[in-house]
């Protein structure tokens, strides 16, 4: 039996009906051994095309990312969860490579390497730079985001809640205060981003707001968290790829980080 029938693949959804179809072709082509959607009450058909491609959709309502995350790995009972976003298209070995590297490391959480679907415009090839620039392969890291595969049981083992805002975060800080291995691996994923300004500055607003939130949760990491959204993402992470001849990626990153700081400071934006 291939290793990858041990690997429950789980999407969080909410009005993807967009976006669901082009993800799971993706993941049913990698043979995972089952594939969940945790609704959250879309109103669209994303749950109709789930189940029309053969996954196993849970309903429980808009509970937010987190909640939503936890009810999908407490329903299986495979060794392995991949996460994957609606908007993430996974090579068709992105499963296969990203085990091999898992297991040889030893890993708890190995996130895939990103790049960009068919980058075109300022907006879509800022964010195919950005990613480049800050989810590339690395040995081990104390942050991973998705798509990424994690040790059922070390999810299991995890704090009883997971709020909504930057999940992700919340159980790498988890991890990392268990001494769990985390990691970026060398698959990559291709994701749909936003295309327009209004979509990006909306989005990025929603950072500074979800990093505000999770401050008030992990006050101990309000340092870190400020330098981030301060220095790191619009400064470190912006001039870098101008060593690579993207002379506009300073424009893009200070759009991104000015705007991350006013959903950050303005709690009525």
């Amino acid at each position: 039996m291939p290793l990858t029938r041990n690997v429950s693949v789980q999407v969080i959804t909410l009005n993807e009906g967009h976006n669901i179809r082009g993800a799971l072709a993706a993941i049913l082509h990698n043979n995972p051994g089952e594939v969940v959607v945790i609704d959250g009450g879309s109103k669209d058909a994303t749950v109709a095309i789930a189940r029309e491609m053969g996954a196993r959709v849970l309903e429980p309502g808009r509970l937010g990312r987190g909640s939503s995350r936890r009810i999908g790995y407490f329903e299986t009972h495979l060794p392995y969860i991949a996460f994957v976003d609606a908007d993430d298209r996974i090579n068709p070995d992105w499963l296969t490579t990203t085990l091999q590297e898992f297991s040889s490391g030893h890993y708890a959480a190995l996130q895939s390497s990103l790049r960009v679907l068919e980058p075109h415009g300022f907006w879509e090839k800022g964010w195919n730079e950005y990613f480049r620039e800050t989810v590339k392969p690395v040995a081990d890291t104390r942050m991973i985001g998705h798509p990424a595969l994690y040790l059922a049981t070390a999810l299991q083992g995890g704090p009883t809640q997971v709020g909504h805002e930057h999940e992700d975060t919340q159980m790498s800080v988890d991890f990392v205060n268990r001494g769990l291995r985390q990691g970026i691996g060398s698959a990559i994923a291709m994701r749909h981003v936003p295309s327009s300004r209004s979509e990006n500055l909306d989005k990025w607003k929603d950072y500074g707001r979800g990093y505000r939130v999770l401050v008030n949760r992990l006050p101990d990491r309000k340092k870190s968290i400020l330098k981030h959204i301060w220095w790191t993402i619009p400064v470190s992470r912006g001039w870098r790829p101008v060593l690579r001849g993207k002379f506009l990626q300073p424009l893009w990153a200070f759009y991104m980080g000015t705007r991350i700081l006013y959903g950050f400071y303005f709690r009525k934006s």
